[in-house]
């Protein structure tokens, strides 16, 4: 497993199928985001994402998860997977029906490779840095919008979870930090890759999180300033506090590894996935 940043991360099961979960590396400054369009970046995209691809989930639809996300697929020819905004995003990229998937509200389950993968029906969570709340843009985009289109164009579209399980172990992405517990329930997961923006806009987020997946291996993600290169290193979202997040995990799931990566740095994750080491 690969962070990309943001809520990105390659997944690679031991059959040989490689997943991308809101692949994001397009990093274009907050001034140029305000005032321009945002256009795929694909030098970044070639550097950083893998030859061969099979399917890219995603798990809501604003920006940072799916404006990257059809330019993937057709240059890797992949599947693209989530609701009908990212379906009228690929659309838009010109990717083929068969070449889209699309998640309904209440959720799917779908077999990509040696994967099962269900997209968990949640919500997105509440993002505030200091006074300045960051806006949801709820709604869908039912057509396929003109490219490129601005940040504000990317309507959530709905919010899921992403449950991947392989033969050895089981994955869940919780894109945003909310979730809707009655959805988890009788489910567990080998590894959490946990939202941190918004972490505190939400009751208990870490702690509900926790119980109900029972986790061996966490780990933190959407921490980072999205608006610059990933060569420029990791920097964190202004209020995020990755030691307290750590410190709740140990509170509630004292038995559970978390691993902090840096960009592009691999996971290689055992059966036991408290094993979990980076390789490079």
């Amino acid at each position: 497993m690969t962070w990309l940043g943001t809520a990105g991360f390659v997944v690679r099961t031991a059959g040989g199928t490689t997943l991308l979960v809101d692949p994001f590396v397009t990093r274009q400054g907050l001034g140029h985001l305000v005032s321009s369009r945002i256009v795929p970046d694909d030098a970044e995209i070639a550097r950083t994402i893998p030859a061969s691809v099979d399917a890219v989930l995603c798990g809501h639809s604003h920006y940072d998860h799916v404006a990257d996300a059809p330019r993937i697929a057709r240059l890797r020819g992949a599947k693209l997977v989530g609701s009908l905004s990212t379906c009228s995003w690929g659309r838009a990229e010109g990717l083929a029906e068969n070449s889209l998937v699309r998640v309904p509200p209440s959720g799917a389950i779908l077999h990509v490779g040696d994967a099962e993968i269900r997209f968990v029906p949640s919500r997105h969570g509440k993002v505030a840095f200091g006074p300045l709340r960051i806006p949801q843009l709820p709604g869908e985009v039912a057509e396929p919008p003109a490219l490129p289109a601005r940040a504000s164009a990317y309507r959530m579209g709905g919010a899921f979870g992403v449950l991947i399980r392989t033969p050895d172990l089981t994955i869940y992405h919780n894109g945003s930090a909310d979730l809707i517990d009655a959805e988890l329930d009788g489910e567990r997961a080998d590894v959490l890759l946990a939202c941190l923006a918004g972490r505190r806009g939400t009751q208990n987020y870490v702690a509900r999180l926790l119980s109900a997946l029972q986790p061996r291996l966490v780990v933190p993600a959407h921490q980072d300033a999205f608006f610059a290169p990933l060569s420029r290193g990791v920097h964190l979202l202004p209020k995020i506090d990755v030691e307290g997040f750590i410190s709740e995990v140990k509170v509630h799931a004292s038995g559970a590894a978390v691993i902090t990566p840096d960009y592009l740095e691999a996971i290689a994750i055992p059966t036991d996935a408290r094993g979990a080491v980076i390789t490079e």
